[in-house]
């Protein structure tokens, strides 16, 4: 029993871990296919960045954490069997839907500051480019 406990509190952590590391790898990942999309010229970010609605970076903050929860989720599930876990695709899902919603708790409690920041670099870029 207690083996399994210690099982499940490594694993919360380690899907927390997981969770973040993969959605910075993805955030990452889709900068440098849009920097190479864009020639990783500055002018065509500064265009992109101005031209983004804040709809879509929402939509973007979403997708990488859904695709990253999926992805741990996944990994744990494989850490359950080796492990020989009991019902482990259920511990696997509870665990998802745990994570899940702690996140759209913090999500509804920091959508406005990540939409600030981001507008805080549209007018960074305006203001550089002299249109303020």
């Amino acid at each position: 029993m207690v083996k399994r406990m210690i099982l499940i509190v490594v694993v919360i952590a380690l899907k927390a871990l997981l969770c973040k590391g993969f959605a910075l790898g993805i955030f990452l990942l889709l900068f440098w296919i849009k920097g190479k999309k864009l020639g990783f010229n500055s002018e065509r970010w500064d265009d992109f960045f101005l031209q983004m609605p804040a709809q879509a970076v929402q939509r973007y903050a979403i997708g990488i954490y859904f695709a990253a929860a999926v992805i741990s989720t996944a990994i744990i599930y494989c850490i359950f069997e080796a492990a020989s876990y009991p019902y482990s695709l259920i511990a696997a899902i509870f665990l998802f839907i745990g994570g899940l919603s702690i996140t759209t708790y913090r999500w509804n409690t920091t959508k406005e500051y990540l939409l600030n920041r981001y507008q805080e670099i549209c007018e960074t870029i305006l203001e550089r480019q002299g249109k303020m």
